[in-house]
């Protein structure tokens, strides 16, 4: 089993949001309340046609319609986060979703081939690491097989080619994989030109796409294996 980190353990935090929005910013914010916008972001995302610039741009604008920036304030908020995005992710990927650890670990129970691939910066690594998530072998946090970043391999995410460098630690046909990430564009259809059973992880059920399967926790994987 191969699984994404952005979206599944770690989403954006909350509190490099506030300084760059500003008086963009209507009342008070919660970590729930940015989880549901970043989940809510990559709906928009999977449901438009864009790449690039535009692709950033389509995400953040659902972003900041679920934490209620109005739609004239958006492009000025877009504006101000933008840099943020595009910025080092361990500035930004910093809240840890706990239930998808507990997910992660009770996969490693049921003694399954576990490992990563994520499209990230050089740092997704380091930062399992140091959030105690995982690791390849053993560690503070779940030991995996292995952990490819796009940066460190020269492929991302929808090239279903990045799975090539994750696929040999595992000694398995991509038919007997199963991958789970939370997005439609980069996710499901990169495992499915693969050849791996794709999981979206989609915990408030916005996906309305019938021919993959959905899961709310990491912990649901043990209902498809």
């Amino acid at each position: 089993m191969l699984l994404d980190v952005g979206g599944v353990f770690l989403v954006p935090s909350r509190d490099r949001l506030v300084e760059p929005l500003g008086e963009l910013l209507i009342g008070t914010l919660s970590d729930e309340e940015c989880d549901r916008a970043h989940y809510e972001g990559i709906h928009a995302l999977d449901v438009a046609n864009v790449s690039g610039d535009g692709d950033r741009r389509i995400y953040l604008n659902g972003y900041l319609s679920s934490i209620g920036i109005p739609k004239n304030r958006r492009g000025a908020a877009i504006d101000r986060l933008v840099p943020v995005w595009r910025g080092p992710s361990p500035d930004l990927w910093r809240r840890v979703l706990g239930g998808s650890i507990a997910g992660l670990r009770s996969l490693h129970h049921a003694d399954l081939r576990l490992g990563i691939v994520s499209n990230s910066d050089g740092h997704v690594e380091e930062e399992l690491v140091r959030n105690r998530i995982c690791q390849v072998g053993p560690g503070q946090g779940v030991p995996v097989q292995t952990i490819i970043d796009s940066d460190v391999v020269g492929v991302a995410k929808p090239d279903p080619t990045i799975f090539d460098f994750a696929l040999p630690s595992l000694d398995l046909d991509p038919s007997d994989v199963i991958y789970v990430g939370d997005s439609v564009k980069y996710d499901i259809r990169s495992a499915e030109a693969a050849g791996m059973t794709p999981l979206h992880f989609d915990p408030l059920n916005l996906c309305e796409e019938t021919n993959h399967f959905h899961i709310a926790q990491v912990g649901d994987v043990l209902h498809y294996v």
